[in-house]
């Protein structure tokens, strides 16, 4: 069967250790990201396929989601990308998280913000398309 594409866009993304490792950053550096025109939290760009059979995204790393891998998949913010980090505080969008397996002991797990336009995001269009492919 050939997967059929469903949504694309671009993404700003980061893994769940990448965002730990941004946790201990300082204070100053994180009310100044609140109040100034830079894009919400991320590690890596590009450019995003949602598919029948996965998640696809390309840029400045590569990564493919089995929708097969794919353990949970959760919308809103929590203690690695939590509100306060967030320009409007989570008014107008919140992050997808997905956990997926990688092998039979390890999962990872991905922080996404997509089509980002500086106030709002595609975010809640993309969790509601995801939820409908996954059940």
């Amino acid at each position: 069967m050939v997967a059929q594409k469903m949504l694309e866009g671009n993404v700003l993304w980061s893994y769940d250790h990448e965002l730990n490792n941004d946790k201990n950053s300082s204070w100053i550096k994180k009310i100044a990201d609140i109040f100034s025109f830079l894009k919400p939290v991320h590690n890596h760009e590009g450019n995003i396929l949602l598919a029948s059979n996965g998640i696809f995204i390309t840029g400045d790393e590569q990564l493919e989601l089995p929708l097969t891998h794919i353990e949970e998949v959760y919308m809103g913010f929590d203690d690695l990308f939590p509100a306060s980090s967030a320009k409007n505080f989570g008014a107008f969008w919140q992050p997808i998280r997905i956990r997926s397996i990688v092998s039979n002991s390890e999962s990872q797990t991905v922080y996404l913000v997509i089509n980002h336009t500086g106030i709002f995001s595609d975010n809640q269009t993309w969790f509601n398309t995801l939820i409908s492919l996954l059940r």
